[in-house]
């Protein structure tokens, strides 16, 4: 069967196609994928995406979505994983209400805003986000940690062994690329950088956000069928879970409570 697994950062099986605009291993494809997917028509059984779409505009998602279609075989599965806009609205008016009413919840407050806003809005690498975690890891703040835990997945109180990291011809290119756009940045006034040059990496941003409406349709106009929420350890795929790309072995979700998981087929 000829899975692939599209924009798969950090998160690939050996058994599936993977590929990325960084490739940081030899399982994983270096590839463009915004300038279509190197495959041809109906040559897919599987295609899975995970924390991608959001970070392209309408457009952009749009062009994925239907080179992903091409690419499938008749009765093809897609799988696409989201930040679930619904979930995350529901949980920051649960917290805004806790927090009107007993200051002691301003902690989880702080993180389901930044959690709404910040991927959304950020012009420098990590934002708000990332103060947050570093701030969570360096005070050992367990009662944060937990929360933000339960909503993405991210045990920032884990001890993590550093990775001994091969550098690769690639690895020297993109680090001169954006050697490069920093220097272009520095060009600009300072007082007007942060309008005009947003200085994130490539696919930290934020784009759009889904809801279950909004994905089923968006999928709906693009010719998929049979299109079903599902939750992070079901799925239609045979043996989703062993290749353990939603799911940790410990049985939890690899991205939290607030994802959206929707399946669909050609």
């Amino acid at each position: 069967m000829n899975m692939l697994n599209i924009a798969c950062g950090g998160r690939y099986h050996s058994d599936w196609v993977n590929i990325d605009f960084h490739a940081e291993s030899n399982h994983v494809t270096k590839v463009n994928i915004l300038g279509g997917l190197p495959f041809e028509d109906n040559s897919m059984d599987v295609v899975y995406s995970s924390h991608f779409l959001e970070h392209l505009n309408q457009k952009q998602a749009d062009f994925v979505l239907k080179e992903s279609y091409r690419i499938l075989k008749k009765d093809g599965l897609i799988r696409v994983v989201v930040p679930d806009l619904e979930n995350i609205c529901k949980e920051y008016l649960r917290v805004l209400d806790l927090v009107s009413q007993n200051k002691k919840h301003e902690e989880e407050y702080e993180w389901i805003t930044v959690e709404l806003l910040d991927q959304l809005v950020r012009v420098n690498e990590g934002g708000k986000m990332g103060e947050m975690f570093s701030h969570i890891a360096s005070t050992k703040n367990k009662k944060l940690a937990d929360y933000v835990l339960n909503r993405t997945g991210d045990d920032l109180l884990k001890e993590n062994q550093p990775r001994k990291r091969k550098i690769t011809l690639d690895k020297v290119n993109n680090k001169l690329l954006y050697l490069y756009l920093k220097v272009v940045r520095l060009l600009i006034p300072k007082n007007l950088r942060d309008l005009i040059f947003v200085n994130t990496s490539v696919g930290e941003k934020h784009q759009w956000m889904y809801d279950r409406f909004s994905l089923a349709k968006k999928l709906s106009d693009l010719r998929f069928t049979n299109i079903e929420q599902k939750s992070f350890n079901e799925s239609n795929i045979d043996n989703f879970n062993s290749y353990l790309l939603d799911i940790k072995e410990d049985g939890t979700p690899y991205k939290g409570a607030s994802s959206l998981y929707v399946e669909a087929r050609k």
